[in-house]
This record gives structure tokens, sequence and C-alpha cells, in this order.
């Protein structure tokens, strides 16, 4: 019934089945999963569609070869909405970039560095996300952050993903260096999309995000607190180190001055040849 909330149950059978779309049609992917509301018990029947990521090996060309592939699978994909009464993103059905972009994603490249200091957007509109494939990169962070598996080499993903938390409880320090926090402050500034510089692609509507997501909200403080970033309170609380977080805002602003070299597997113009 449109407008009822998809359950865990059925959740994982569309997972199920998207894995082995995935498998017949890009057997060759090193890894694909799901982001958006579908993993966390909050996709809407009618309203929510199936928030599908493909990445693929590094060598990968943008040939007529690979878009028939990806046309084969967008065919089930769409067939698959239809089963489960959910709605086509018909304009970005599903996402397809390379293992070299998603270690560029997870490490900050999508994230504008000004005057030195990263920033997040403060508005995302439509305009934005089709101005250039650039800004893709900064989805592609949230959603190797906040994913489920489908397909491929578990391993990759769990590697991305510790990267991608990371970079994201880093950008979130600022907003949390004023005192002592926990790994739950973490969480409701992530889960917070009126703060000024916008939430990371999800919502509290998400029910069951903070509970499968703390985990890794906890490696990503006790990764940056290994590197100096954060010191870790008797209590269970953290404190920022001022000088090293500055350190890590250089670090990612050198990388965009030369360290993020993937080339683009597909641009804001032939994407489009994936429309339906």
């Amino acid at each position: 019934m449109h407008g009822e909330i998809i359950g865990m149950d059925e959740a994982d059978h569309i997972h199920e089945q998207l894995g082995k779309l995935v498998e017949i049609h890009i057997p060759d992917a090193v890894v694909a999963f799901t982001s958006g509301s579908l993993p966390y018990g909050a996709a809407v029947r009618g309203d929510s569609d199936i928030d599908v990521n493909v990445i693929l090996p590094a060598d990968t060309l943008p040939d007529d070869a690979l878009f028939d592939r990806l046309s084969d699978f967008i065919g089930g994909y769409r067939k698959l909405h239809s089963q489960y009464g959910m709605r086509l993103d018909r304009r970005y059905p599903g996402e397809y970039f390379t293992i070299d972009q998603a270690h560029d994603a997870a490490a900050g490249r999508g994230v504008p560095v000004i005057n030195g200091a990263p920033e997040l957007p403060r508005q995302l509109g439509d305009s934005y996300w089709n101005t250039s494939e650039g800004t893709w990169y900064l989805a592609w962070m949230g959603a190797l952050a906040f994913s489920r598996h489908v397909a491929g080499n578990r391993d990759v993903l769990t590697g991305l993903r510790r990267q991608a938390w990371t970079t994201v409880v880093a950008l979130c320090l600022p907003d949390l260096s004023s005192g002592d926090f926990k790994a739950e402050d973490v969480m409701a500034r992530i889960l917070d999309q009126d703060h000024p510089n916008g939430g990371f692609g999800v919502h509290p509507g998400y029910r069951r995000f903070a509970e499968l997501e703390v985990p890794h909200c906890r490696q990503a403080l006790a990764d940056l607190t290994a590197r100096g970033v954060l010191g870790h309170q008797g209590d269970g609380s953290f404190v920022v180190d001022d000088d090293e977080l500055l350190r890590w805002a250089a670090d990612l602003a050198d990388l965009h001055q030369s360290g993020f070299d993937a080339a683009s597997l597909l641009t804001v113009t032939s994407s489009l040849r994936l429309a339906v």
C-alpha cells in the first residue's frame, strides 16, 4: 500500500534480489551496496527508491560495452522497483564509479576546501549535484559510510566504510570542540538536518540508523584518537586537539591539491545515457 513503511524482512528480500541482479549483469563489480532509507527500515512504498551503488574495477572503460551492461542491470533494477511498489529515480538509476573514485570519496574528495579549511555545502539542491561529476564525491562519501552490502567483496566495503566514517566524524568535530562529547553527540550532529552546514544524507526518520551505525561511529572516534586528533577521557568522552584537527584539515587540503587523481568513469553528460 502506498505510504507504508517497508519492513526489514521485506528489505532483506530486496537486497537479496538486488545482489543477484549485480552478479548476473555486472559480475566484475568489486562490490555493490545500498544506502539511503532502505537499509534502516525507513523506506516508504511509493515514495522511496532503492539507492544502489556499484563499484567497478579501476581499469573499467566508459565504452558502449559498459553502458550495455549497466542498461541491462537497470532494466532488472527498474522491475524490482515495480515489484515492491517503490519509486525509481529515473535521472540517476543507481551510482556507478570505480574503486579509485571510491577511495577518493571516502578520503574527502567531495568536501570543498575553502581558504584551507574543509566545509560542507550549506544547501544541496539539484543544481548543485548536476553542476559537475566532482560534486558526486560528497554523496558517495555518505553512501560509503552509511551502507549495506549487496554483492562483491565485503572486506573492500568494510575498509571504505571505515575511512568514510572517519572523514565524516572529523568534519563534525568543529561543532563539538567546545567541550567533552560522546559518540551519541556525534550521531546527533550527523542526523541534524537543520544544522547550517546541513547533514550527510540521513535524517532522524531512519529508524534504525543509530542502532546500526553507532559501532562504526565509535570505531571512527578510536581511529581519530590513534591519530591524535582526539583525546579519550576516563568517562568514555572525547576532547578535540585543535592543533591536530587543523593538521588533518591541512592534509585534506593537500590531497585536493595533488592527491586526488582518480579519473571519472561517468560524466554528467554520459550519465544521461543511463536515465530511464
